[in-house]
Order: C-alpha cells, then sequence, then structure tokens
C-alpha cells in the first residue's frame, strides 16, 4: 500500500492509532505462540495429512487478498487473528527440525528469538530517533526483497546454491533487510496514521517484519554454529 507524504509537512501518529498499532503486533505475537503450541501439540495429526499445506495456502491466501478485508469489521479482525495463529503453526516443523536435528538447537532457537527482539527494540530506537526520513529506502528495500526471494528459489533448485557459504550469504543478507523494513515500518507507523493508513495493515506489516527477522537470524545461527547430531 502507497501513500504520499508532504515533506514540508512532519506528520505525527496520534496516541490512540499508535496504540492501536501496538496492540494488534502484540496479540499477533501472542496468537503465534498459540499457534506454535497447537502445531507441537498436534504436529502429526496436522503433518501426516496434509493439513499442513492447506494452513499454507490459507496463508498466502489471507495475506495476498489483505488489501480487500482490511478495512471491513468484523472480517479485518477474524482474519488479523487468524493470520499469526496460522503461522505459527506452520513454523512448527521448522521448530522441531531444528531441536531434533541439532545437538545446540534450544540454545540456538532462544538465542535467536533473543536476537530478534535486541534487533527490533534497536530499529525501534532509531526509527523513533533519527532524523532521516526512511521512506528513501522503499524501493532498495523492495529490490533487495525480491533478491533474497530469488535467491531462496535459486535453492530449492541449484544444489550450489545450498552450500553452507551460500546459506550463511543468504541468511546474512535476510537479517540485514528484515532489519532495515523494521526500522522503515517502524517510522511509517509514526508517519502514515494522519494520512489515512489503516491500523491492522500496519501492524500486519510490523509483524511480518518480525516474524522474518527471526527466521533469518534463526538461519544465520543455524549456519554459524549448528551442531548437527550425527547419524549413524
Amino acid at each position: 500500500m502507497q501513500y504520499s507524504i508532504n515533506p514540508s509537512q512532519p506528520l505525527t501518529i496520534s496516541s490512540s492509532t499508535e496504540s492501536t498499532v501496538y496492540g494488534l503486533f502484540a496479540l499477533a505475537m501472542g496468537l503465534t505462540l498459540v499457534g506454535v503450541f497447537i502445531g507441537i501439540e498436534f504436529a502429526v495429526q496436522l503433518f501426516s495429512s496434509g493439513m499442513g499445506i492447506v494452513l499454507i495456502v490459507v496463508e498466502l491466501g489471507i495475506i495476498l487478498t489483505s488489501r480487500l478485508w482490511m478495512n471491513k469489521s468484523p472480517l479485518n479482525i477474524i482474519l488479523f487473528g487468524l493470520f499469526p495463529l496460522i503461522s505459527g503453526i506452520t513454523i512448527t516443523p521448522y521448530i522441531l527440525y531444528v531441536l531434533l536435528e541439532y545437538a545446540n538447537g534450544a540454545s540456538i532457537l532462544i538465542n535467536a528469538f533473543a536476537a530478534t527482539t535486541c534487533m527490533g527494540l534497536a530499529a525501534a530506537v532509531f526509527a523513533r530517533t533519527t532524523q532521516w526520513n526512511l521512506a528513501v529506502m522503499g524501493r532498495g528495500l523492495l529490490f533487495a526483497l525480491l533478491g533474497l526471494v530469488a535467491m531462496g528459489l535459486l535453492q530449492l533448485f541449484i544444489p550450489s546454491f545450498r552450500t553452507s557459504g551460500m546459506e550463511l550469504l543468504i541468511s546474512g543478507a535476510g537479517v540485514v533487510i528484515f532489519a532495515l523494513f523494521t526500522a522503515y515500518d517502524i517510522q511509517r507507523v509514526q508517519q502514515m496514521a494522519n494520512v489515512g493508513a489503516n491500523p491492522f495493515m500496519l501492524a500486519l506489516t510490523l509483524y511480518l517484519d518480525l516474524f522474518n527477522l527471526f527466521l533469518y537470524v534463526l538461519r544465520f545461527m543455524l549456519a554459524v554454529s549448528g551442531n548437527r547430531r550425527r547419524t549413524w
């Protein structure tokens, strides 16, 4: 969703709207944890039946149709809550993979969560205190994201892109890109309320930033210090 801002008129977000955005964001994070719990509790039933694929399709459908439902109450509340819940469920196989395949998987998960939290807080401090207009990064970040997606697709089909060095490079790039996206979108929260931005859209965008940042931090840590269990 694109907005135009007159740089000669600084925009500030109202406290009530800011509270709504961050309240929705906190709700999304909480529902993600609930989804992870459900995914772990019913992992065998969910993923042996093919339900995991169905949930991923639903997840993508919610994102791709977000502009259609963001302004329709109570549909926006229902779908906004459903998305992080499903995200928590669908990330469960990866979390279980880390725990089962790596001897230090539990500590890496904890460290990845802590690092993501610290990076998110640092991005928030930077976005709220800097005099720079981070909107100038928007197009560059979009192209960087497209490049990251392209590299991820190449990893699926080209064995030479699945080396430890390439994994380190791609995951490191993902960490940088989504850290910058987090700062960029936090500043947008301050700027966009007074030009009609939807708080659900702002909260969902911020949630996706932190969710993806966590995944890439986790991948980076696994590439750097992951200790695979030996198979005999």
